[in-house]
């Protein structure tokens, strides 16, 4: 009865908002779904008629390349925003979210989630620095999208305490041009749990779990939704085990259209339209190319990153980030200019050597296990990648 009330509860708040999220000009009756190409991160915007939702942030340096895309898509008002579970590369972003001009109606996450205080929960301080509640999402629960179209919580079921990737929030949008399951970053603990629980149904595109992990992505899961196009949102040079060739040929071999984000400009876009499915390679307007000459270094036995301008003219560090995927730690570089052929050291409180910046007191670079650096540039995208040769 509960769930019951819960789910009118939403129902009533759509029917009653009348939000316009994207332009008229946007307008389209085909289903969407733009996937940002910003590195080993789920960051996606669900558009369906004049409703816009956010589905995952990427992390905190990625937030420009989804300032970008709303800008792209004439996007000014946010029907809701749904975070799939409590891991910076899903979660980063959420704060930046909270304190721009960025209209929202709606915070949602799971109500199932481990290791993790309520009064604490990253969705919940985001909501709060806009003095508003977030609504917990329990499976079962519908929330209507647009006229005609719905989002349906599906999972997850049961907490599990090993890993938190298996309480992720697992939705299937569905519409009259097409359905999409969008599987957050679920293994196959939490797949087999809606596997046996009977949740999971045929699909036109998925978004694969777990950045296409080989732990991810089953055969069953696969044999019971059959999508006719996947796609998998990672970075190789940042997470080399994905995509895993065994996610790949389970894919593949069921006849689905693979899509790997890495593989494209700065963004996805897929269609569903009479329920066929088609993508586009997507390019922001307001940014220019990648940037292909700069390179960095980790250097184990000083504690450094070096950032090398390889090209025939100056480049500009202004906002650009280095981040630390062991260890978890951002640094923002300084608004220089790095001539040609220049060089830039960032050292730590064991740096032995002359550094042009310290990042913080203690080391940076892990010395027994793999260690990866990212550097992004002003547009929250990975545009060079460094390890600290332990492998892994």
């Amino acid at each position: 009865m509960r769930k019951r009330i819960f789910c009118l509860m939403i129902l009533l708040c759509y029917a009653f908002s009348g939000c316009q999220a994207v332009s008229s000009e946007s307008r389209d009756d085909a289903a969407k779904l733009l996937c940002l190409n910003i590195g080993k991160a789920d960051c996606m915007l669900l558009l369906y008629e004049n409703s816009a939702y956010l589905i995952d942030t990427g992390y905190e340096q990625t937030w420009p390349a989804l300032e970008a895309a709303f800008l792209q898509y004439g996007i000014s008002r946010l029907n809701g925003v749904f975070l799939t579970h409590c891991h910076e590369d899903h979660m980063g972003g959420l704060t930046a979210l909270a304190e721009s001009k960025m209209e929202v109606d709606a915070w949602y996450a799971a109500r199932i989630f481990y290791d993790q205080k309520e009064s604490k929960h990253p969705m919940k301080l985001a909501a709060a620095k806009r003095n508003e509640e977030v609504t917990w999402l329990e499976a079962g629960a519908v929330i209507p999208v647009g006229s005609d179209a719905k989002v349906t919580v599906l999972g997850p079921v049961s907490v599990n305490t090993d890993n938190e990737n298996n309480n992720s929030l697992v939705m299937r949008f569905d519409s009259p041009q097409g359905s999409i399951l969008l599987a957050g970053d679920m293994k196959e603990e939490e797949e087999y749990e809606l596997l046996d629980a009977g949740l999971l149904a045929p699909c036109d595109l998925l978004k694969a779990g777990h950045h296409g992990d080989n732990k991810a992505t089953c055969k069953a899961l696969l044999q019971a939704v059959r999508p006719k196009a996947a796609v998998i949102l990672t970075s190789s040079a940042e997470e080399p085990d994905t995509p895993a060739s065994s996610t790949i040929r389970r894919l593949e071999k069921i006849g689905c259209k693979v899509y790997v984000s890495q593989e494209y400009h700065d963004a996805l876009l897929f269609t569903l339209r009479g329920g066929e499915v088609s993508a586009e390679d997507i390019r922001w307007d307001s940014a220019p190319e990648r940037e292909e000459n700069i390179s960095i270094a980790i250097d184990l036995a000083h504690d450094t990153l070096t950032v090398v301008n390889q090209g025939a003219a100056a480049a500009s560090l202004k906002d650009w980030a280095v981040y630390s995927t062991k260890g978890n730690e951002l640094v923002y570089l300084p608004d220089i200019d790095l001539p040609a052929g220049g060089a830039f050291v960032i050292g730590s409180g064991e740096t032995d050597i002359q550094a042009d910046l310290i990042w913080r007191k203690k080391r940076v670079w892990n010395l027994t296990s793999p260690d990866r650096a990212v550097l992004y540039d002003a547009w929250g995208r990975p545009v060079a990648f460094a390890d600290n040769g332990l492998g892994g």
